[in-house]
């Protein structure tokens, strides 16, 4: 029987754990309160709805599931608005948690699609304050299969997206510009692996993937668009080469590859 590849995504929408904030609040409840608070959730959404979701749904390519992770806690009003937003995706699923170990949560969500007949996951992540380009799951499926090939038995493989824009949310003028990153992002970060595999990419911290599997890094083409904002959960520190671009160059390839133009980054 041939090989079958079956891609699927997890992202995070508001995940409540202990094992997930346990380094700035010393509690539960107060992890919540950051978590669920009226300044946060507008943020969230403000960019999920004008950059992240957007870039899901026009995606060339529609043969991938996405788990979104959000906590069984997110309260009501926000939990409907965010299963509105998904409706029209059926490969997009909303799956409320509750608060077990951070990374339990995250191998569950892989586990919760079913992988049918397939033989092999393609795992991404993706969080959800960045988003990727229209092409992103035609060129990861194109690149999983030839990986695939490439190496004989079953040998777990990163894919890294290393080519994009960064946007820098301030109270005045936003910042949009390029980078080339030489270490793997966060950003649709993806290992292809045996079904059985009992490990995902959030396994290891990104930026040290490459300690751990064979890395393919691909800056081809500039496939993500990464948020720096005031609630970062880490600093997205650029590792690369960044600023090479001119306005009119980064507008070009954002219209070419995601579909807005650079005055949507710069009012997001």
């Amino acid at each position: 029987m041939a090989d079958h590849i079956k891609t699927i995504g997890v992202m995070r929408f508001s995940v409540l754990t202990p094992t997930y904030y346990s380094e700035r609040f010393d509690s539960l409840d107060k992890i919540a309160a950051h978590l669920f608070s009226p300044e946060r959730m507008a943020l969230r959404f403000h960019i999920f709805e004008r950059l992240v979701l957007p870039s899901l749904l026009a995606q060339t390519d529609p043969e991938f599931d996405l788990v979104v992770l959000t906590a069984d806690r997110l309260p009501r009003e926000h939990r409907d608005r965010l299963a509105a937003l998904l409706a029209p995706a059926p490969h997009i699923h909303l799956r409320p948690v509750g608060t077990e170990k951070h990374y339990q949560l995250l191998k569950q969500g892989y586990e919760s699609v079913d992988p049918g007949g397939a033989t092999h996951r393609l795992m991404f992540r993706l969080d959800d304050d960045d988003a990727v380009d229209l092409n992103y799951i035609k060129r990861l499926r194109a690149l999983g299969a030839g990986l695939h090939r490439l190496h004989p038995g079953d040998v777990p493989t990163v894919i890294a997206f290393n080519r994009g824009f960064y946007v820098r949310i301030t109270e005045g003028e936003n910042e949009v510009f390029d980078a080339c990153e030489r270490a793997p992002l966060s950003t649709g970060t993806a290992l292809l692996a045996p079904v059985d595999y009992p490990r995902n990419p959030y396994r290891y911290n990104h930026r040290a993937l490459a300690q751990h599997y064979n890395t393919y890094s691909d800056i081809t083409e500039p496939a993500f668009i990464r948020t720096i904002h005031g609630d970062n959960k880490s600093s997205p520190t650029q590792m690369g080469r960044t600023h090479k671009m001119r306005p009119k160059a980064i507008d070009k390839q954002l219209k070419r590859h995601f579909g807005i133009d650079r005055d949507h980054l710069m009012a997001l």
